[in-house]
This record gives structure tokens, sequence and C-alpha cells, in this order.
């Protein structure tokens, strides 16, 4: 993609959110320059079998394609004219350190406002740069916990654990952050101003519960239900075991989705089933048996079978897929989501491709991961750093 492109940015984080950050903007074809500090660099590049992933992890190399790779010793004073060399030549620079820690290296927005005065600046943390959680330190399900989505969950034991199978705040603090990425780009392109960008994960999971919260927020009970309480089951949107022992999802809430779902299966006589006198929605919470009616209508169609009855006949619903069927789906498939990246080291590694799609700009890896430092000595050039310049760096352990 090329959406894009001229647009250079210099990415200081590791882990997870910065990386995922920068991973979106250069897939949308910015040239981001991946800055590792020397000592440490990307912790997150180890892998738990070395012999496997050319040393790495799957989630490694997602995260860091379409980048380019330089190590720098953050901590020397010649270290940090390089990054400030640099910075000078960046649209946007990215960190995700926790409060302060940048600055005190010289590489806060102040410090890199000084050199580059329109440059827009993202900081994206746990809980971002204020109020009382700012310097907690924590891992991606922290941010899920404060905003009430992680619910505790109680094992055979009597204790309580962190029921977290996908990680949210880390992909919503991602998302948002390189939306206001764009969006900060856009302002400075009309007005030559650029921007400070304090981006908390946590806050980006609240803001995505809208939906589940805005209730609680006026005086409603907590919006998540126990799925064992049969007062609250929605039973006309709900997952059904199918004659293959598969699941699909009705969403049949509306009447006139719920009034035609029972002409196509020919069951007119639950069709009154429901009331929609006080809103457009019902969840038929309760009717145990129009459950079992349906638990026994969906054993006699496969998957398969129901999901083509539902496109065919503008039925509201979904076939569910397990993770290790999704690659292979006719959605997925027709989509373009699942795409090969040739990896040195590695091969040929099946990864997901970027969810914007741009007509007539299809979305390809243009670069694999990086190697640490592999383009060290490009990146330098290309801001006039010369052979021997660079070979002085390297000699004095300042630049990889």
């Amino acid at each position: 993609m090329k959406l894009l492109d001229g647009i250079k940015v210099l990415d200081m984080s590791r882990l997870i959110p910065g990386p995922y950050v920068a991973m979106l903007l250069g897939d949308m074809g910015a040239d981001v320059i991946k800055l590792e500090e020397q000592s440490v660099g990307d912790y997150l590049r180890i892998g738990r079998e070395p012999e496997k992933w050319g040393g790495s992890m799957p989630l490694f190399l997602w995260l860091n394609r379409n980048k380019r790779d330089i190590v720098v010793n953050f901590k020397s004073s010649e270290g940090q004219k390089v990054i400030y060399d640099l910075a000078k030549t960046c649209d946007v620079a990215l960190e995700g350190s926790r409060p302060g820690a940048s600055a005190k290296l010289g590489l806060g927005y102040e410090h890199l406002r000084a050199i580059n005065p329109n440059i827009v600046y993202c900081s994206i943390t746990g809980f971002g740069q204020t109020g009382p959680f700012a310097s907690l330190a924590t891992h991606g399900g922290a941010y899920d916990a404060v905003a009430g989505l992680a619910v505790p969950y109680q094992v055979k034991d009597g204790s309580y654990v962190q029921f977290r199978p996908y990680p949210h705040g880390l992909t919503y603090g991602s998302w948002l952050s390189a939306m206001a990425i764009c969006a900060a780009l856009l302002q400075k392109e009309r007005t030559g101003k650029g921007a400070y960008l304090d981006i908390s994960c946590a806050d980006a999971t609240l803001m995505a519960l809208g939906q589940e919260i805005l209730g609680t927020l006026n005086g409603e009970a907590e919006g998540w239900t126990n799925p064992d309480d049969s007062e609250e089951l929605a039973v006309k949107y709900c997952y059904y075991k199918t004659k293959d022992d598969r699941f699909m999802l009705i969403q049949a809430i509306e009447q006139h989705f719920w009034v035609h779902f029972c002409e196509v299966v020919d069951r007119p006589d639950l069709a009154t089933r429901g009331d929609w006198s006080v809103s457009r929605m019902d969840s038929a919470g309760g009717d145990m048996e129009l459950r079992q009616e349906l638990i026994n209508l969906f054993a006699t169609k496969t998957q398969k079978e129901w999901t083509k009855l539902f496109i065919e006949h503008n039925i509201a619903g979904a076939p569910y897929q397990p993770l290790t069927d999704v690659a292979n789906t006719e959605l997925y498939t027709a989509r373009e989501m699942i795409v090969e990246q040739e990896q040195p080291g590695v091969g040929t590694l099946k990864t997901l491709a970027s969810a914007i799609k741009v007509q007539g700009d299809p979305f390809v890896v243009n670069r694999p991961t990086p190697a640490r430092g592999e383009h060290t000595d490009e990146v330098l050039d290309e801001i006039g750093y010369s052979k021997e310049k660079i070979a002085e760096l390297r000699g004095r352990g300042t630049v990889e």
C-alpha cells in the first residue's frame, strides 16, 4: 500500500504496543526505522525455542515486517546525536516506555521537537502520561482488567484467574495510535504544526466498550451477564450446535429477521414468540422452550448448509470458526487476509495481511522482519554519514 508513501517513522519502542503501531504504519507504506537500543534492544525478538522461526517468534516477525532496523547506543552522547540527526528527517516519532523514561534519555517530545519543530510524536503506554496509574508497571492483561473487560473467573479450587484468552487493550491502543498519527499528519499537512499524542491502552479499551458500559454509567446494572442465568439468556442471539458438531450464531432479535427466519425454516408457529412492544429488539430472555426448539432445529443441518441458507435468505448470523480453521475459510481466503512472508532464516511464513483494503493497491510484505542492525549503514548513509564516519561509530560501539 502507498497510503503513507513518503512518510518516515522513527520507532523507538519495543515489545508489542509500539511495534504494532509502527507495523500498521509500515503496512500502509510508511518508511519505518526500527531503532533498537544497543545493550538490550527489543527483547520480544528472542523466541522461547531458538531452533524455530530463525531464533525469534512468529509474533515478533509479524509485528516488525515492513521496517528497517538500526542499532544505536542510546546512552552515549555520540549515539544520541545519531538519533537526533535521524529524527530531523522523520515525520513521526513513536515511543512506548513508562512516562518520563524517554525524556531521561534525551529522546522525549521536547527534545525531538527542539530539532524538528513539526514532528508528530506519539507515546503509547498502559495508562497514559498522567493520572494515578501512570507509573504502574504492567503487561497487557492490566489494560483489560481496569476497564472491566477481563472478568475474574473462578476455577475448581475456588480461587480466581483472569479469563482473557485474547488481549484487547494492546490491540485497541495500537489501532487508536495509528489513527491518531494519521490524523496528526493530516493536520501537519494543512497547518505545518506537529503534535504530541498521549495514548493509553487502558483508555482505548474503555472507549471500545461503549456499547457495554454506557448503561452502567447511567445507573443500570453491570453490562456482563452470567451465561448460566436462564433469565438473561438471549435465545435469538445465541450459538446452536449444528448437525456436524459445529456452531451457528443466530442474531434474529429484530422482528422482521425473526419472522423471516421462521418462514424460511417452515416454522411459522414460532414467529409470534417474542415481545417487540417496547423496543424493536427482543432478546427472548428466559424462553427455554423456544431455546429447545432451536436446539433441535439447528441439529438438522450442517454448518455449511445453515451458512448458505442464511446468506441466500438474508438471515442475521454467522458460523463460528475456531482459530485452527480461520486460515482456510472461504471468507478470509476471498478477503486475502492470509498472506505469505519470505523470511530469511525461516523460509515461507504464513502471516496476517492488513485489514485495510485499498482498491488497486494490494497489500504485500515489502520487507521481511529485519535482523538486528541490518540497515544501520543504509539508514545512516541516507542522512549524510560517510562510510568512514559510520566505520568510526561502529568501531567505538556507538552503532551496530
